[in-house]
């Protein structure tokens, strides 16, 4: 008899501080202020990356999701209105880029573009440049084309 009283008062106790315990599914959170990412254990992404269905997003130290341009150790990002990071081809605000598709990183120097060799610097192309459809506006939303929506 004394066994079973300590076994049930042990796994009330266990249930009632496991209940205690908070658990918070992890996303993509508005705000008044923007866009945050929460993760399971209910703190906000905070100046770090977020891979969320194959798309990279970058939350800032105030937490908030950032478009347009992300500078970050040394290296030039760009972000959509939605947040994701773009690779390839882009036009924005006039002057063409190349990022990497892979590593979404900024490239600059020689690249091969439709068998064209450009010479892309951290201000666009030098020698002429590629036709994009899709144009982007500085801050990260669509002047012209179309956009691809992640959520």
């Amino acid at each position: 008899m004394r066994k079973s009283v300590f076994a049930v008062t042990a796994l009330s106790m266990a249930l009632t501080i496991g209940s205690a315990m908070s658990s918070y599914a992890a996303g993509f959170v508005s705000t008044s202020q923007g866009v945050k990412y929460q993760w399971g254990s209910g703190d906000y992404c905070t100046n770090n990356w977020v891979n969320y269905k194959n798309h990279w997003f970058f939350f800032g130290d105030d937490q908030l999701m950032r478009t347009g341009w992300i500078q970050r150790d040394n290296t030039w990002y760009y972000a959509s209105d939605t947040g994701d990071l773009q690779g390839g081809i882009m036009k924005i605000n006039g002057n063409v880029y190349y990022f990497d598709s892979n590593s979404l990183k900024m490239v600059t120097g020689p690249y091969t573009y439709n068998g064209v060799t450009y010479n892309f610097t951290e201000n666009g192309t030098t020698d002429g440049s590629p036709y994009v459809y899709t144009e982007w506006n500085s801050n990260g939303t669509i002047k012209r084309g179309k956009k691809i929506s992640v959520r």
